[in-house]
Parts: structure tokens; sequence; C-alpha cells
């Protein structure tokens, strides 16, 4: 019953230092989750290339798992301490205890002897009871002895015989009183021995899993140290160029937002602004919108940067519609925009409002050519700085970047 009550603790103890196989995360999910990640990122900044947003990705990844591993580590630490606390306490009561078993072993084999040495005597004793009829010829000495002296001074030494012979019957009763009280103590001490050896087997059982968890512990939070520093330097290394990379496309923001102010400008001089019906459309209705207009954190900069229009996830291919009347401010290969529509719709509620449609396969319209409301202006795709196929919608207000769903919702 002991034994296998002990099998039963040690399986208690390997529960809780040891992880279970469902309790151990799948690679493939945090893969899954990685790679979700990178499409994020690419779609919040378009032209992120995808190596670099996988590193920062897996940056994130780490740094999100950092503080449960720190914690896991110092539950596995706090473990093996506990683990070989009770390890060397067991050891000190085992060798405690054999040392207790050691001293009873030897009073008991002494006691013994003791007894052997005083059966000897009191044998004697019974020897010459038996002979001299029940009285010792010791006694019967001491009587002779008596009868040829004073009655006082013969007594008393017949009295001081009886004595020392008491003695040595009480002194063979009291060993063997002894002896069996020291052999009781033995079985229990023998007992607690055998226990206390189940015990420390335990708990060598319970320090060794502990000394494996705590360095797979160790070792995990480790790895997610290093990726963490590996990823945030290879990041460091890309500031520069990336940094670089978004003023270019800064600057080709501006240089665009400038020909369309100067071109709505020269338009109003000449009285030609009464385009459309002020009424503008989803040029990709029925799509999902990837990622929206507005103002983010760059994960390589560190800076503020606009995402200036509405990315809808339309596959390469698919025809795009002009969101309104209007005529075409220019049309072609723009950079980071790829092929670029740009169509003014004239004045709305006494603004200046314009429309761009980028990353396009083919454009289908020319600079100067007038459009209505749905007309297809343009082939869907994945040009210039962008990664993967999309149309990035955008809404430019007196010839500034705005939120563009507000006109076509």
């Amino acid at each position: 019953m002991k034994h296998r009550l002990g099998l039963a603790v040690t399986a208690a103890v390997l529960a809780l230092v040891l992880p279970t196989a469902s309790a151990v995360a799948d690679p493939r999910d945090d893969k899954s989750k990685v790679d979700d990640r990178v499409k994020e990122l690419q779609q919040e900044f378009e032209g992120l290339d995808e190596d670099l947003a996988r590193v920062i990705a897996e940056r994130d990844e780490a740094q999100e798992k950092l503080p449960d591993a720190e914690a896991e580590s110092k539950a596995a630490d706090d473990a093996l301490a506990e683990a070989i606390e009770k390890d060397q306490d067991m050891a000190a009561r085992l060798t405690s205890a054999e040392n207790a078993q050691k001293d009873l072993k030897s009073s008991i084999k002494s006691g013994t002897e003791e007894i052997d040495k005083h059966k000897t005597s009191a044998a004697r004793i019974g020897r010459q009871a038996y002979q001299n009829s029940g009285i010792t010829s010791d006694l019967a000495m001491l009587l002779q002895m008596a009868d040829g002296t004073s009655a006082d001074g013969g007594i008393g030494r017949v009295d001081s015989a009886v004595r020392s012979q008491q003695r040595t019957i009480d002194k063979l009763s009291e060993q063997r009183a002894l002896n069996k009280n020291n052999e009781e103590r033995l079985s229990g001490v023998t007992e607690k021995i055998s226990d206390l050896k189940d015990e420390a087997a335990e708990a060598v059982v319970a320090k060794e899993a502990a000394q494996v968890d705590a360095k797979k512990k160790a070792d995990s939070l480790n790895d997610l140290i290093s990726a963490k520093d590996d990823a945030e330097k290879t990041i460091s290394d890309n500031k520069a160029t990336t940094e670089k990379q978004l003023a270019d496309e800064k600057a080709e923001q501006d240089r665009l937002a400038k020909k369309v102010r100067e071109w709505e400008k020269e338009q109003e001089k000449k009285g030609n602004f009464t385009f459309g019906d002020g009424v503008l459309a989803n040029p990709a209705k029925g799509y999902p919108i990837t990622s929206p207009f507005g103002y983010r954190i760059h994960p390589i900069t560190g800076a503020k940067k606009l995402h200036s229009g509405t990315d809808f996830g339309v596959p390469c291919g698919t025809p795009i519609h002009a969101a309104g009347d209007g005529v075409v401010v220019g049309a072609g290969w723009t950079g980071g925009y790829g092929n670029r529509v740009v169509v003014s719709h004239g004045k709305i509620k006494g603004d200046s409002i314009a429309s761009t449609y980028n990353h396009n396969t083919k454009v289908k319209v020319h600079a100067g050519q007038k459009v209505k409301k749905g007309d297809v202006i343009s082939i869907s795709g994945t040009t210039g700085a962008s990664t993967g196929c999309h149309l990035h919608f955008e809404i430019m207000k007196n010839g500034g970047y705005v939120n563009p769903m507000p006109y076509i919702s």
C-alpha cells in the first residue's frame, strides 16, 4: 500500500513540474500568428518589405511572450529550489534515522551480552539451589558461618549475600526489559527508514524533473530574448534606409497633391469646375476594407506615418469604377503608387474634391478624358510599392488627403 502511495505521490510531483503534451504550444500556431501579422503590417504600411515585416512580427511575438516566459522561468527556479531543499531535508532525516538504527543495534548487542552474563550467573545460582535442596552452596556456607559466629555477624553476612544474588536477578530483568524496549524502538526506526527511503526517492525524482523543467524554461526564455534582440538589431540596421524610403514616398505624395491643386486652380480660373452631381460611390463595392485611412506609428522608424487612403481587398484583374463624374487629371505610372488614375470631381459643398485609384495593373483612361460615375477606369493590381493585390483609394480635399469613407459610405 505504501509503495503504491509513493508512486502516486511521485506522479503528482511530476505532473506539477512537467508540462503535459496538451499544454505545449504548437509551433504551427505561432507561425500562423506571425504570418497573419506580416499580412497586417504590409497592409498597414504599403511597400514594407516582407522579410522586414516578418522580422517585426517575430520581434512583437517574442516581446509578447517574454512576461509569461520570465514568470514560468522564475516559477521553475522556485520549484527547483524547493525540490533541492526537500531532497536535502530527506537525506538529513534518513541519515539521522540510520544513525539511530545503528545506535539501537549497538545497544541491543551490548544488552544481549549483558543478559548472557547475568543469565550465566543466575543459572549457577539455580543449579546450586537445586543441589542443596533449594539452598545455594554459598548460602549454605554462609549459614554454616552463621552457626559458628555470633548471631548478628552471621546473619548480616547472609543478608548481604542474599541481596547480592537478588541484584543479579534484578539486573537480568532490567536488562531484558531495556532490550525489549530497544527492539521495539528499532522496529519503529526500521519501518521509518523504509518510509523515508521511499520519500527520499520521490524527492530525487522531483528534483531531477524540476532541474529538467528549470533548464527548459530558462532556455526558452533565453531563446525569446535572443530572437527579440536579433530582430531589434535588424530593424535598427534598416532604420536609415526605411526613413529615406518614407521620405521619398512623402515627397512623391506632396508632388502629386501639388499637381492636382495646380490643375484644379487652373480649371477654376477657366470656369470649368462644374463636374458631376457631388455624390460619390464606392469604387470597389462588395470588397472588404483591408486597411483604413489614418495615422499609425511606423514599426521601423517609430515615427507617425499617414496611410493616405482606404485599401480594399480586391483581387488582381478586378475592374475599378469611377466614384463619380469628373475629368481625369492624370493616368499612368507614378512610382510608389504604381499605375495611378486621378479624377477631379469639381466642387462638392464648396470644396475641390478629387479621387485617386492606385497600384493598378492597367489604366483604361487618359488625362483630360471625361468620365461618368461607374465607368471602368482601371484594372486592379499590385504595381508600385505594393505587397499584394488591392485598391488603394484616396480622396483629396482642396489638394490634401482626407478620409475617403464619409464621401462614399
